[in-house]
Order: structure tokens, then sequence, then C-alpha cells
């Protein structure tokens, strides 16, 4: 068995932070209303202060913080667009940076065999998480070879040219998502990751009491919350 490797925040069961994108998924659109998108958002950036990613947390807040003040003085279509889905798509992707930057898919996946998840769900899961770091590096490359072509991508070379930054950003953007999604794929063959046999796991994962505590507060947070909006406090 190989140790998960060494993160500044403390290290809690990724099944935690899979569980939380997946109520975040839910709740973020089920429960309207500016408090309650408020206290979502503030729901993962606090687990994202425990796990450690204090820059992206501060980051997101600053993202959030700026959106709603927009969304504030805006007109009542844009508030409403916002509000209702521009910020909600940042609280989920919030939840989802905090688990994929703190968790190992190998932990994901043997938290998963655990549980005795099948496989038709963990492959698809193993794709996924490796999927969008895989794309980002993509978009890095992309953006250095666009610079070298003497080509400005900055703000105002967008409002310059957009349809030609546009062109150039989004044809090599989809051609490398359907490589790697293509790799990928074939990586999970390769790895005989579809065999419906017993596997073992490198990655020890183990429920503590720890996990335990955090799993409790974070239930009764959200339940607290659904309470709030059926009892309309």
């Amino acid at each position: 068995m190989s140790k998960p490797r060494k993160q500044n925040g403390i290290r809690y069961d990724p099944r935690i932070k899979l569980l939380q994108v997946l109520i975040i998924g839910i709740l973020v659109f089920a429960l309207t209303g500016k408090k309650y998108e408020i206290l979502l958002f503030l729901s993962v950036f606090a687990y994202g202060m425990i796990s450690g990613i204090y820059k992206t947390c501060f980051k997101f807040l600053a993202l959030y913080t700026v959106l709603f003040m927009i969304a504030e003085i805006s007109p009542l279509f844009i508030s409403t667009t916002i509000h209702y889905f521009v910020l909600c798509f940042v609280t989920l992707a919030f939840a989802a940076i905090n688990m994929s930057r703190t968790s190992e898919i190998s932990e994901v996946l043997a938290a998963l065999q655990n549980m005795k998840i099948p496989y038709y769900i963990n492959i698809p899961l193993a794709v996924i998480l490796r999927f969008f770091p895989t794309l980002k590096q993509d978009f890095i490359c992309i953006k250095q070879g666009i610079k070298t072509r003497g080509i400005d991508i900055s703000f105002f070379g967008f409002l310059k040219h957009p349809f030609k930054v546009y062109e150039m950003m989004l044809i090599p953007m989809l051609m490398r998502m359907l490589c790697t999604a293509t790799e990928l794929s074939a990586s999970v063959e390769t790895r005989g990751l579809g065999v419906s046999c017993k596997k073992t796991s490198y990655t020890e994962v183990k429920f503590r009491v720890l996990d335990v505590f955090l799993l409790i507060i974070m239930i009764a947070f959200y339940v607290a919350i659904i309470t709030m909006k059926i009892k309309n406090i």
C-alpha cells in the first residue's frame, strides 16, 4: 500500500468531497434565493480551506463577490442570469476543483471500490477527473503557440480581432479534446479497468473518526439549509 501525497490542509476521505459535489449540484439549482446561494458557496469555501487550497479559495471568493456585486447593480434580466446560472456554476466548479486538486484519482477509485460501486460508474468518473486537468495543460500550450505567432490574445487583443482569436483558440481546443478523450479511453481499456473481476489498489483509503465528524457536519448543514427553505426562514 502507498500513502497519499502530502498537502497543506487536512486530508479527509475523497468520498466526502464527491458527496459534496453531488449535493451542491442539486441544491444550487433547487434552492433559489440569495441567502441560500451564499450559504452554499460558504460551505464549499469552508471545506476548501480545510483541504488547504487557500489561494484557490480566495480567488473564488473574489470572483463570487465581484459577480454578486455586478448582479446587484445590473438590470433585472442580467441580475437573474448571474444569480441563477453563473453563480450556481461557480459554486459547483469550486466544489469540483476542491475534489480534483486534493484527491488523487487512485484514491477516489479505491474509495468507491471499497463501497462496491460498479465499475461502469467508476470508469467514467476516472476519465472525467483526468480529462479536465489535461485540458487545462492543452489550453496553456495553445495560448503559448498563438503568442509565438505574434497574435495578441489579451483582452484588448480579443476586442480588436475577436473572430480571429476565437477561431485560433476554438479549433485547436476541439481537436485536443477529441484526442484527449480517445487517449484516456484507450488508457482505461489497456489498464484493464473494465474487466469485471476483483481489483486491488496501491492506495490506502480509510474512513477515520475525522471523516465521520466532517461528514456529519456537512450533512447537518445542508439539512438545515433545506429546512430553512421549506419553512421560509
